[in-house]
């Protein structure tokens, strides 16, 4: 069907990759939606835990090995008022139940995505070369050539760290062995 991701299962031969591997699918959906009702916020800045996770890829690769689902071509994940796009996306399983409840909210335990990046959260707009999500540090961080973007004001940085439980965000300089070494804002005043 166009428009629809292709799930290939990498573990085990083509004739028996079907049912199980739409059933992996709607697994790693689940759980993409379940790790936001553990935290009491959503994946992506903004969002809450009543907000849905939608992710649309021109393929999904599940491998039951590594515990990882691959989102590759134009991945598009909107969750709540925000909106990630990404070239690739790859989401790790925890497959070790916590305490023995086993409930799939502690299954999603980091993302990764590659770039080029856009993530839009209401009047913000981010950009960078790479992203990640980690559910231990419930951290959403955004690497590499970062501009971000809120009408007018233009801040430019290496690293942007989203901290999802207290909603503070925080952009960073290169690191010293880097020419740029600063982080830098440019601030237009709004005309009366």
């Amino acid at each position: 069907m166009p428009g629809r991701p292709r799930l290939t299962r990498a573990s085990e031969p083509k004739a028996q990759r079907g049912a199980a591997s739409f059933a992996a699918l709607a697994l790693i959906l689940a759980l993409g939606g379940a790790a936001q009702a553990k935290s009491g916020a959503g994946v992506l800045p903004g969002a809450s835990a009543s907000d849905p996770l939608s992710i649309d890829s021109d393929k999904v690769d599940y491998f039951d090995r590594e515990q990882k689902a691959v989102y590759s071509g134009s991945v598009i994940v909107v969750n709540g008022p925000s909106t990630l796009k990404a070239s690739r996306m790859t989401i790790f399983l925890d497959n070790k139940p916590k305490g023995g409840e086993g409930r799939s909210s502690e299954k999603v335990k980091h993302i990764d995505a590659e770039g080029p990046i856009t993530l839009v959260s209401k009047d913000q707009t981010a950009t960078g070369d790479a992203g990640k999500y980690d559910r231990a540090e419930q951290k959403v961080y955004l690497i590499g050539n970062v501009t971000l973007t809120q009408g007018e004001t233009v801040t430019k940085g290496d690293r942007l760290v989203y901290d999802i439980s207290t909603g503070q965000a925080g952009l960073q300089a290169a690191s010293a062995g880097r020419s740029q070494g600063r982080v830098h804002s440019l601030i237009t005043p709004k005309n009366q």
